[in-house]
């Protein structure tokens, strides 16, 4: 059972549905592993488990399966963890904090499980979570942000777009260009999405395109 603080409340009210069963996956873990704290080791195997994130399918693009991650999670000693509730480390509550802070630099309503990847590995590492991803990741965190902030904004732009499977490559861009766009983005003042929304918009315009 988990017993939010208001800020923690604050942020869960936010949660979509597969952030919410990240935590509850999270718990698990952290009960599975006889711990009696709920980590951002935790919270990354959470996150893994949760298949149907954004971030489990980040995750796995680059190789990082659950199987992989929770073997190197050493196991509590001693009695088994308590039944009832498991408090957050330190850690784990400023990368549920810091998640809202990226939800809203993208321009985002919900907290997704994207939202709480971006903010563990923007703990560089100085939290288990990141130190235990690093050692796995066969890229670096700044790679790996970019990947996530691409997915991020071709799915942002297929839904409001309405651009259908067959489309969506219109709006495929390589890590290296994405990062070009963030640029050019930040310099506008604007979230990602809205920007290349924008530009989309503006080039149908050029064209000629109608809605119809």
């Amino acid at each position: 059972m988990l017993r939010p603080n208001p800020m923690e409340a604050k942020v869960f009210e936010r949660f979509t549905d597969q952030a919410r069963r990240t935590v509850v996956l999270a718990s698990e873990a952290a009960r599975a592993h006889n711990h009696d704290h709920l980590g951002t080791e935790h919270i990354l195997l959470g996150l893994i488990r949760e298949r149907d994130g954004a971030a489990a399918r980040s995750l796995e693009s680059f190789g990082v399966s659950a199987a992989v991650l929770g073997g190197r999670l050493t196991t509590g000693q001693g009695a088994q963890a308590r039944s009832g509730h498991i408090p957050f480390t330190r850690h784990a509550k400023q990368i549920l904090e810091q998640s809202m802070r990226e939800t809203s630099l993208l321009g985002h309503e919900r907290i997704g499980t994207e939202q709480i990847l971006l903010a563990l590995i923007d703990d560089d590492r100085e939290s288990t979570g990141a130190r235990l991803l690093g050692d796995v990741l066969p890229v670096d965190f700044d790679q790996l942000r970019q990947h996530i902030l691409r997915q991020v904004t071709e799915h942002r732009l297929t839904a409001e777009l309405g651009l259908g499977p067959t489309h969506v490559t219109t709006v495929r861009l390589t890590d290296a260009e994405h990062a070009l766009c963030v640029a050019a983005a930040a310099k506008a003042g604007q979230p990602i999405d809205t920007w290349m929304r924008d530009r989309i918009l503006d080039a149908a315009r050029a064209s000629g395109a109608s809605p119809e």
